[in-house]
């Protein structure tokens, strides 16, 4: 298990702490897998981290699938 930190606006981690939002769309660089702990740190434009996160288990991740219109080097990392 390693640690994964991604930058999120604020707007979508309301979304992930309310439980409506269980996923991320993001650039396929991390070698992310399952078991791995994603770490989602609110970032405002202008203004830079707030010190919010939110620590979430990867449960799945989708890659490589073109066909449903994934593009390449993007997954989809499920929590």
């Amino acid at each position: 298990m390693k640690q994964i930190r991604k930058k999120i606006l604020p707007q979508y981690l309301k979304e992930v702490w309310s439980g409506n939002k269980n996923f991320e769309l993001r650039k396929d660089e991390d070698d992310v897998q399952v078991g791995d702990e994603l770490i989602l740190e609110e970032w405002e434009p202008g203004t830079g981290y707030t010190g919010m996160t939110a620590k979430r288990e990867v449960t799945y991740v989708l890659r490589n699938v073109p066909e449903y219109g994934l593009i390449d080097g993007y997954c989809i990392i499920g929590f």
